[in-house]
C-alpha cells in the first residue's frame, strides 16, 4: 500500500513517527476549530475517537500507530499529546478559575497576624504569597486533599523510604546575602532577613517537564509589598520551629509548607482542601458572597487560583506575554486563557487614545 504523503510506508521512512504525529495533530486542530460537521467544534473526547478510527484504518495496511512516538508506546506522542492537552484546556474555559488577588491577600495577612507563626493560617498565607510570585501549581508546594502526613508526602509516583516529594523542600531554597555569603535550606534563617538580597528556588516536579528548574527572586525593599524572599523566609522559620516539636521533619525530604496542628499535636502538610476552604472564605468576604447561596461562584476559587492570579496581575501591570511566560514557567502561550477583562486595562486603553490625539498631523 502506497500513500501520497508516504506516511504509511512500512519501514521505508525513518521519520514516520514524527510525520504521523504532525498529521494527527493538524487533524485534531482542524476538528477542534470548527472545521467539522455543521462547522461546529468537536469535544476532545470525540476527537480522541476520530483519531483512533483514523489510526485503526491506517493500521489495516501497516503495523504502525501514528498517534505514538514509538511502536509499543501506551500513550500518545509528544506532538499530539501537546495539542490534545491544549484542546482540553480550552474546552474547560467556561468554568475558569477565578484569580486570587491582592485584596484577598491583604485580608489573609490581616487574619494571619492574629495567629502564631506555626499555624495553618500563617502557613497558607505565606504559601499564597509565594504562589503569586511564582505561579505555584498545587503539587509544587502542597498535597492532594487528605494527604497531610509529613512522613509520606505526595511523591513522583513512588511510595516508601525512597519516595521523593514533588513539593519544594527547604533544601531546594538557597539564598545570597548582601555580604555575598551563600546559604542553603534552614541555614538561611541564621542571617537576618534584611541582610538577604536574593533567593533561588528549585522546582522539583513541573507540569511543563522542566523538572529541577531554578528561578531567581530578589527581596522586595518595600516591607508592605508582595515578596517571595520574605514569605519563604517566614516559611523556613516556621519549619525550624515545627521541627523542634516534631524532630522527624527533614529539610532534605519534608515539604517546606508544614504547620503545627494543636488538636492532634502533630506536624501536618498543607493539602488542597485546606487551600480551598481558606481561599473561598477570603473570596466570600472580599466579594460579599454568601457561603451557601453563592456556593457555585465560590467554587471557582481553588489552589489553581494562585496561578491565575499571578497571570492576571502581571498582565494588567504591563508585562508582555513573553515575560509572563518566562516568569511563571510556561512552555506554550496558553497562559493568555487566564487574562481577564478588568477596568485598569480599559483605562490604559483610554490613555493610549488620549496620547494618540496629541500626535502631530503629518
Amino acid at each position: 500500500m502506497n500513500w501520497d504523503d508516504n506516511l504509511t510506508l512500512t519501514g521505508e521512512d525513518p521519520n514516520w513517527s514524527v510525520r504521523g504525529q504532525y498529521q494527527s495533530a493538524m487533524y485534531a486542530v482542524h476538528l477542534s476549530s470548527g472545521h467539522s460537521i455543521q462547522c461546529k467544534s468537536i469535544k476532545a473526547s470525540t476527537i480522541d475517537q476520530y483519531l483512533l478510527a483514523a489510526s485503526s484504518l491506517i493500521r489495516c495496511f501497516t503495523q504502525q500507530d501514528y498517534r505514538k512516538d514509538k511502536l509499543g508506546d501506551r500513550t500518545m506522542g509528544a506532538y499530539l499529546s501537546g495539542v490534545m492537552r491544549d484542546i482540553r484546556r480550552y474546552e474547560t474555559m467556561a468554568d475558569r478559575r477565578e484569580p486570587y488577588d491582592h485584596r484577598m491577600h491583604a485580608l489573609a495577612c490581616k487574619v494571619a497576624a492574629k495567629f502564631p507563626i506555626t499555624s495553618l493560617v500563617c502557613c497558607l498565607t505565606d504559601g499564597f504569597e509565594q504562589g503569586l510570585c511564582t505561579g505555584y501549581r498545587l503539587t509544587e508546594w502542597a498535597q492532594p486533599a487528605g494527604k497531610t502526613n509529613v512522613l509520606s508526602p505526595h511523591g513522583n509516583g513512588r511510595t516508601g523510604p525512597e519516595c521523593k516529594t514533588r513539593a519544594v523542600i527547604p533544601n531546594d531554597i538557597r539564598a545570597v546575602g548582601l555580604c555575598g555569603v551563600r546559604l542553603i535550606g534552614l541555614a538561611i534563617i541564621t542571617l537576618p532577613l534584611l541582610r538577604l538580597s536574593q533567593m533561588y528556588v528549585k522546582f522539583r516536579t513541573q507540569k511543563n517537564g522542566e523538572n529541577g528548574e531554578e528561578k531567581l527572586y530578589e527581596r522586595n525593599p518595600n516591607p508592605l509589598g508582595l515578596c517571595f524572599v520574605s514569605s519563604t523566609y517566614r516559611s523556613l522559620v516556621r519549619f525550624a520551629q515545627v521541627q523542634v516539636m516534631h524532630p522527624s521533619l527533614s529539610p532534605a525530604s519534608t515539604p517546606l509548607s508544614v504547620y503545627w496542628d494543636p488538636k492532634s499535636r502533630r506536624a501536618k502538610l498543607v493539602d488542597g482542601s485546606a487551600i480551598e476552604k481558606f481561599m473561598r472564605r477570603l473570596a466570600a468576604a472580599v466579594y460579599n458572597l454568601h457561603p451557601l447561596h453563592d456556593k457555585a461562584d465560590l467554587s471557582k476559587w481553588s489552589s489553581h487560583s494562585l496561578r491565575v492570579g499571578a497571570c492576571v496581575i502581571l498582565h494588567i501591570m504591563g508585562f508582555s506575554d513573553r515575560d509572563i511566560q518566562w516568569i511563571l514557567r510556561w512552555k506554550s502561550m496558553s497562559l493568555v486563557m487566564y487574562f481577564r477583562s478588568v477596568a485598569i486595562l480599559s483605562r490604559r486603553q483610554n490613555a493610549a487614545f488620549d496620547r494618540l490625539q496629541a500626535l502631530p498631523r503629518l
